[in-house]
């Protein structure tokens, strides 16, 4: 998980309990390659589609 930035948009998001699949998920159907992950209602981080891919064991170039 990267950290929050001010240019991150807060939707959609994941939650930090989330499965990594969930995101994955959420990511290919809104076609955005960073999303928000929540925890107590806050933002506390983001996720990339390429790292998501990476903690399944796909790589991507």
């Amino acid at each position: 998980m990267l950290p929050v930035t001010r240019e991150l948009a807060l939707e959609p998001s994941v939650h930090l309990d989330d499965p990594v699949t969930t995101a994955i998920e959420v990511m290919l159907k809104h076609n955005r390659d960073t999303i928000a992950v929540f925890w107590n209602k806050r933002p506390v981080g983001q996720v990339r589609l390429r790292d998501a891919f990476a903690v399944v064991g796909i790589r991507v170039f």
